[in-house]
């Protein structure tokens, strides 16, 4: 176990990510940088969309409206007015829930965490929120975020570890910084937001709950309650990560966990911008090289499925959340157990060609040559793979003795091969369909105007309204 030098809870690395946060400027970010948030935050609003009526999002808005509160906020799409951390908690789950939000290549879920938490408390700002101040928001809460996340490593995720135990850093960094806090006060709130939550990232995927996507619920809520409160004087612990005697890193055992991470370059290197991926695919990110390549060797080579007798699939270590336990990954019989299966996914690909939200119904997880098809897939996962969701391959044989193999570098999203606004504004459209209120189709276009515009645009609030039902 590595060993670190004592150090008190007011030197914590937490201090200076706070002053990352609350003194970052809009003209501190390149254009490529403000160019990918504006994609980011576009693509996530395309995904809360599908996500208002998938699994339990129903659910969660109805107990929202009860528990209600002062009309601050609104719910997305369902337009009901509550109190900001109740729309945060509604607005979170929406954005998990099609599990179609992007992921960064060592921060993991980034953006989807964030949106939805900014878009409820806008409804509490003491002043009109301009488009560069969302963006700034969005960006400096992301990056705290994915600092804290690549110190652990995402491949220790698999082991037990709460890899997305920042979530709600994520949200609590947004609401600090566009409500107003100062450092002193964001450093307390990220304390309380740090205190308040930890959960086993693989027990809850391998159980196929609805806990991986719920836990966007209850990040946000914490996000907004946790800045209000420091804003009106409650103290949080401050040695968040190396803080004596308690500092999270101080209690991780393996020698790869770097703190120093934590903020080398702050505030002028951006790891944000460093493997940010939007998702083409509807399904765990650890699955996407392998359907990139499965529908690679099925178009390029003109394969009838009917005619495979092996498809051997090789990933990282990470990609084990998506093959064990193998019980339920050769077997799932929920949507959420068929998103994080590899050998589902494929062999949906396989047949199908790509993988939405039409994938997982009972009708197509029950498929019977989908069925017969994944029995014949085999995942390895080989540690020499450097990248955690990149590079992965598919070799296919067919009864004729032929086989093919692709790898794909980068799959479309990824920041070495981004989605261009034509790509995400067709991922945007397929989503609407899925929205759990119709709301007119020229409502959905000016908000796809709005996003295309955000770093010009005077009033957020006007995005929110494109979003929700006409009163």
């Amino acid at each position: 176990m590595r060993k670190y030098d004592p150090i008190k809870p007011d030197q914590d690395p937490a201090g200076k990510l706070a002053e990352m946060v609350i003194n970052t400027k809009f003209e501190d970010f390149s254009p490529d940088m403000i160019q990918l948030a504006k994609k980011a935050i576009f693509d996530t609003i395309a995904v809360m969309i599908a996500g208002s009526s998938w699994e339990c999002v129903p659910l969660v808005t109805e107990l929202v409206k009860q528990w209600g509160g002062t009309p601050q906020s609104s719910v997305l799409i369902y337009g009901d007015k509550v109190s900001a951390p109740m729309a945060a908690f509604a607005n979170g789950v929406m954005a998990r829930s099609i599990d179609m939000g992007d992921v960064h290549e060592t921060g993991g879920h980034v953006t989807e965490w964030i949106i939805p938490t900014l878009l409820a408390a806008l409804g509490i700002a003491k002043h009109k929120i301009t488009g560069r101040d969302f963006i700034t928001a969005y960006i400096v809460a992301a990056e705290l975020g994915i600092r804290q996340q690549t110190c652990i490593g995402m491949k220790h995720t698999t082991n037990g570890i709460p890899g997305e135990y920042n979530g709600p850093m994520y949200c609590t960094a947004a609401a600090s910084r566009l409500l107003g806090s100062n450092v002193e006060q964001t450093w307390h709130a990220l304390g309380m937001a740090y205190s308040v939550h930890g959960m086993s990232e693989m027990q809850k995927y391998a159980e196929g709950s609805q806990m991986a996507r719920l836990q966007h619920a209850f990040a946000g809520d914490t996000g907004i309650k946790a800045t209000l409160l420091a804003q009106g004087g409650a103290t949080g612990l401050k040695g968040i990560y190396m803080g004596v005697p308690g500092g999270s890193f101080r209690h991780i055992e393996w020698d790869d966990v770097d703190p120093d991470i934590l903020t080398e370059g702050l505030g002028t290197k951006w790891l944000y911008s460093e493997g940010l991926s939007q998702k083409p695919y509807a399904s765990c990110k650890y699955t996407h090289s392998f359907i990139s390549a499965i529908s690679d060797c099925v178009n390029k080579n003109h394969v009838n499925y009917k005619d495979i007798i092996a498809i051997h699939c090789v990933g990282s270590e990470g990609a084990l959340l998506t093959i064990e336990p193998k019980a339920a990954k050769w077997n799932p019989s929920t949507a959420p157990e068929a998103m994080f299966s590899t050998p589902y996914t494929v062999a949906h690909a396989a047949i199908n060609g790509h993988v939405f939200l039409d994938a997982f119904s009972e009708k197509e997880i029950n498929q019977p040559e989908k069925r017969e098809l994944m029995k014949k897939i085999r995942v390895d996962v080989d540690p020499q793979i450097q990248s955690q969701f990149e590079g992965f391959s598919v070799e296919v044989t067919l009864q004729n003795g032929h086989k093919y193999k692709e790898i794909n570098q980068y799959v479309l999203g990824h920041t070495n091969n981004p989605m261009s606004w034509n790509d995400l504004e067709n991922k945007f459209w397929n989503c609407v369909p899925y929205s759990a209120v119709p709301l007119p189709k020229e409502q959905f276009q000016t908000a796809i105007e709005l996003c295309y515009d955000l770093d010009k645009l005077e009033d957020m609030n006007l995005l929110v309204k494109a979003l929700t039902p006409i009163e």
